[in-house]
């Protein structure tokens, strides 16, 4: 789902796509990975790879994940770009995360949402359902507050999972950030509108 953005993002530098514990073509733990735990396996990444002030990306749970990396490393990042950063405080439930998942569904084209589901087949339920509570339970407007990089935070206009009032609180906690939306975009912005949300990575003031 990150290719079309990778694409567009390779004609500005070096773009590392990763396949973080659990997911993809990672091997997958033995037991379920918190969020502090998947932000170190990015800083170690980082580091190995000798990269100075990259501009590190997210999506949904990713999103927390670049969120926890800027909040314990001040000064390792150029920029934090949280695309439709989960999960909204009013809505922290099982419940509540399907409907959305399943209303955000009806927003998308009928290709991402084939794409989506292979992703949540590869993860398959088991590990899905022990990596949700991490999900459900990270205060991202809390670790946020932490956050002294320049931020800026993505949402499709169409996002059901990630409302604005969630995206305009997210911004109003962070030091620096700014928030853009995306008109005719639901939760997989990445993907359906890459040039606008690479000209927002590569944009940082």
């Amino acid at each position: 789902s990150f290719g079309p953005l990778a694409s567009r993002l390779a004609g500005w530098g070096h773009v590392f796509a990763l396949d973080l514990p659990g997911f993809g073509r990672s091997p997958r733990p033995t037991e379920p990975v918190s969020i502090a735990e998947l932000a170190r396996v990015v800083v170690d990444v980082i580091t190995a790879n000798g990269l100075a002030l990259p501009v590190v990306v997210g999506h949904s749970m990713g999103a927390q994940i670049v969120t926890e990396l800027a909040a314990s490393h001040p000064g390792l990042v150029r920029q934090a770009v949280l695309l439709g950063p989960v999960a909204n405080a009013n809505e922290r439930s099982l419940w509540w995360h399907a409907a959305r998942l399943l209303q955000n569904s009806a927003h998308e084209t009928a290709r991402v949402d084939a794409l989506l589901a292979g992703d949540y087949a590869r993860c398959g339920p088991r590990w899905y359902a022990a990596m949700l509570p991490h999900l459900l339970g990270y205060r991202i407007e809390e670790r946020l507050t932490a956050v002294t990089d320049p931020v800026v935070i993505i949402r499709g206009a169409k996002d059901p999972i990630v409302p604005q009032d969630w995206t305009r609180l997210l911004t109003s906690v962070a030091p620096q950030a700014r928030m853009h939306e995306i008109t005719g975009a639901a939760h997989a912005v990445m993907y359906t509108h890459p040039a606008k949300v690479a000209a927002q990575c590569h944009r940082t003031r």
